[in-house]
C-alpha cells in the first residue's frame, strides 16, 4: 500500500482508481464494507481518501476527540492490502473549495468510480451531494452496514466506549479498541506504592469511560498484559483532568518517551476513592489477579 499525504494540489496518482472517500474515523465495520467494494474491481487500483485534521475541528476550531489518527488508519489499512491511502491536508482554504474544483481534483487523480455512503456530501458548506458525483463518475452509493439491525457508525462506537461495552465495541471495529500513545512522566506514586506505572499521553484520542480495565500493550512488536486506570486519581494525587496510567506486568525497562498502544480488553469496575492506602493497594492486587485471569481464560 503506498500512503500518500499532502495539500490536495500536490496529490498525483496517475492510474485508474476506485475510490472510497469519508473520515473513516474508528474503520468500524461498515467502512470496512466500503473498502471492500473497493477491491472488487479488477479494472482499477483501490484506494481510500480521509482527511487531515478531522473537517469538522477545522470548521469548528476546536479539537474533536477521535477513535484513530492517521498512524493507526495506516497500521490498519496495510493489513487490506489497498493500493493507496490518501491523506488530503483538511486547511481553511480546502474547507472553501467549491464542489465543482473537489471534482476536478478527482478526475486529475484519475478517478473512474466512487464508493460512498448515501448520505456523503462534499465540498464547501458540504454543498456537494452524491448526485453531483454521479455526472461525473461511476458512482456506488453503499446501504447502511447493519449489525443485529443497529447502524454502525462511529457515533455508536463511542456509545459503547461510554458505557465500557468493550466487547460490542470491538466486534464492531473488529479489533480491540486502542490508544497510541507517548510514556510521559508522573506523579511516579505507582513506582513508591509498588505499582509503577506509565503514564499514557493519550493527545486528542477520544477516552472510554472512567474506571479500571484489563490491557494489552504494544511495546514494540511485543504484547504485554496490563492493568489500567482511566480517570483522576481520586485516592492519592487527586487530578483534574484524566490519565491514563498502566501497570504492565513483566515488563521492568524504561518506557519514558517511547511510544506505545494500549488495547482495551475488559472493563473491571468503576474508579473509587478509597480512605487510606491500604486498601487501595488491596483492590489493586484484586485487579491484577482479575485481569490475569481475563487474559487466560
Amino acid at each position: 500500500m503506498k500512503t500518500i499525504h499532502s495539500e490536495f494540489k500536490d496529490i498525483e496518482i496517475n492510474e485508474p482508481i476506485t475510490l472510497a472517500i469519508g473520515n473513516f474515523d474508528g474503520l468500524h465495520l461498515g467502512h470496512q464494507n466500503l473498502i471492500h467494494k473497493t477491491q472488487s474491481y479488477a479494472d482499477t487500483k483501490s484506494a481510500v481518501m480521509t482527511f487531515y485534521p478531522h473537517p469538522i475541528s477545522v470548521i469548528t476550531k476546536t479539537k474533536l476527540p477521535i477513535l484513530m489518527d492517521n498512524h493507526d488508519k495506516e497500521k490498519v489499512l496495510e493489513g487490506f492490502n489497498l493500493d493507496y491511502f490518501i491523506i488530503v491536508d483538511f486547511t481553511d482554504n480546502f474547507s472553501k473549495l467549491p464542489a465543482a474544483e473537489f471534482i476536478n481534483f478527482l478526475k486529475r487523480i484519475h478517478v473512474k468510480r466512487i464508493v460512498v455512503g448515501r448520505d456523503f456530501k462534499f465540498g464547501h458548506k458540504g454543498l456537494g451531494t452524491v448526485h453531483d458525483l454521479e455526472k461525473h463518475f461511476e458512482l456506488v452509493i453503499m446501504d447502511d452496514f447493519l449489525y443485529k439491525n443497529v447502524r454502525v457508525s462511529t457515533t455508536y462506537v463511542k456509545a459503547l466506549l461510554d458505557n465500557g461495552n468493550l466487547g460490542l465495541a470491538k466486534s464492531l471495529l473488529n479489533r480491540s479498541y486502542g490508544i497510541h500513545g507517548e510514556v510521559i512522566h508522573g506523579d511516579k506514586v505507582g513506582k513508591l506504592i509498588g505499582y509503577p506505572t506509565a503514564n499514557i499521553n493519550y493527545k486528542n484520542y477520544y477516552l472510554p469511560k472512567i474506571g479500571v480495565y484489563a490491557v494489552k500493550v504494544k511495546i514494540d512488536d511485543h504484547i504485554y498484559i496490563g492493568c489500567a486506570n482511566l480517570g483522576h486519581n481520586p485516592t492519592l494525587n487527586y487530578s483534574t483532568t484524566r490519565r491514563l496510567e498502566v501497570f504492565i506486568l513483566d515488563y521492568d525497562g524504561d518506557l519514558y518517551h517511547k511510544e506505545i498502544t494500549v488495547f482495551f480488553e475488559y472493563y473491571l469496575r468503576d474508579e473509587i476513592k478509597y480512605d487510606n492506602l491500604e486498601d487501595l493497594l488491596k483492590q489493586i492486587n484484586k485487579d491484577v489477579k482479575q485481569t490475569l485471569l481475563l487474559m487466560h481464560k
